[in-house]
């Protein structure tokens, strides 16, 4: 498997991800396939094989899943075909990270999602009615803004700070005096 190792402050690194298995109808609490699962972004496989642990009546398919920096890869270990419906597929939820803005589907993914969104700190990914082979693989790329960082706001502060003290320097008025 690839992963993103060009670590920026910008990436997921760190973050708190909470993945599902969602089953048949919508990515919602009522659907939910199998335990929730919950990972810190890292160096490490987040969900490997047998991660995700069935509760309801379908066995999810064997899946590897890497969180980087910037990427989200599905590696299938089986050939199967997938359940359909109007939502069959994995939430990640992230915690801690910077706000999602986009995904996108990688040049080097061997299959295509049903539908791939996200909204600000979830990624969804719905692989209903997709025939899945051994190795089938899903790389999806994640564009994250980052939040400033704390010496980036001071310095904007000593900035501002220092303008409305030049400003007041040049007030019209100094220097002119009244005359009662």
């Amino acid at each position: 498997m690839l992963r993103d190792d060009g670590r920026s402050g910008a990436g997921l690194d760190g973050s708190q991800v909470t993945g599902g298995i969602y089953c048949c109808q919508a990515p919602t609490a009522a659907y939910l396939d199998t335990v929730l699962v919950t990972a810190t972004v890292g160096p490490e496989v987040e969900f490997p094989n047998g991660a995700f642990r069935q509760t309801g009546g379908l066995v999810p398919i064997p899946v590897t899943i890497d969180v980087g920096s910037s990427t989200i890869d599905n590696h299938y270990n089986a050939a199967r075909v997938s359940a359909g419906g109007a939502f069959n597929g994995y939430v990640l939820d992230f915690s801690g990270a910077p706000m999602i803005t986009g995904v996108s589907l990688n040049a080097l993914s061997t299959l295509t999602p049903t539908s791939l969104s996200w909204d600000a700190n979830s990624v969804f990914i719905n692989v209903a009615s997709q025939r899945l082979l051994l190795d089938s693989r899903i790389l999806i790329n994640v564009l994250a803004v980052p939040e400033p960082t704390m010496s980036a706001m001071m310095l904007g502060g000593i900035g501002l700070l220092g303008f409305y003290g030049w400003r007041r320097g040049r007030s019209p008025l100094k220097g002119v005096r009244r005359v009662a």
